[in-house]
């Protein structure tokens, strides 16, 4: 059985019916925290938190969230702030997937990549950092991917909105540090395990740490650089630790 290790910790996650984020969601609920999730489909919403609150005996909250609107993103953390009692913990998880090569992609298939991968993550990033801020201490993990620094073939838009969200981790856990909020990136690998990475998003939280954390991919994937040496080299040096 797993250990309630994080009882009274509130956490809001974006894209919590799908992949990282519903992944998240249950590890959290198992970890004993009290969860809000969020996503655009109300309908949805409501049948996973309902299926959540089977599994676990718990009261999660689903919440409609529009990420990519700065006045709905908004609403939905202090709408979640309020049913748990306070907020800890935001987990920007809302992904869109690579739809393949660059030069077929659509425009608004890459607008949907960067407002959903990008803009959302910078906005979530915002928010919750001005709140903890406020506060004194909060905890904010978004989701980049390591070939967001390595790059792969036939996902370049969503290499780079990758790469802007490990930047923007990296700028945001040295610059965020002194007023109390911790920030975390995680980085998984192509094709990640949801769970692992769920895994990763709590043992974070639990043990704060912040920076950039590399979650092995769930097998192979093909990348522009694939040395290993080369990858850790870079993201070291992305983190400033030479």
């Amino acid at each position: 059985m797993p250990r309630k290790t994080l009882v009274g910790t509130r956490v809001a996650i974006t894209g919590g019916t799908y992949g990282i984020g519903k992944e998240a969601a249950l590890a959290f609920l198992a970890a004993g925290a009290d969860v809000a999730i969020g996503d655009a489909d109300a309908g949805k919403v409501r049948a996973i938190t309902a299926q959540f609150n089977r599994i676990h005996g718990a009261d999660a909250v689903g919440l409609p969230l529009e990420v990519t609107d700065d006045v709905r993103f908004a609403e939905f953390l202090a709408t979640a702030e309020r049913r748990l009692g306070g907020l800890d913990v935001v987990v920007n998880a809302a992904d869109v997937e690579p739809t393949g090569s660059f030069l077929a992609e659509s425009g608004p298939e890459s607008d949907r990549q960067i407002d959903t991968n990008l803009r959302a993550v910078i906005i979530g990033s915002r928010l919750a950092g001005l709140r903890f801020a406020e506060q004194g201490h909060g905890h904010i993990v978004n989701i980049g991917s390591a070939i967001g620094v390595t790059a792969a073939l036939g996902a370049a838009v969503y290499c780079a909105t990758k790469h802007a969200v490990i930047g923007l981790g990296t700028a945001l856990h040295r610059g965020l540090a002194g007023q109390g909020v911790l920030v975390s990136t995680i980085a998984p690998g192509y094709a990640p395990d949801a769970q692992m990475v769920a895994d990763a998003i709590v043992d974070c939280v639990e043990y704060r740490r912040g920076g950039l954390v590399v979650v092995p991919p769930n097998g192979w994937f093909r990348t522009a650089m694939p040395d290993p040496a080369q990858l850790r080299h870079t993201m070291r040096r992305m983190l400033g630790i030479m």
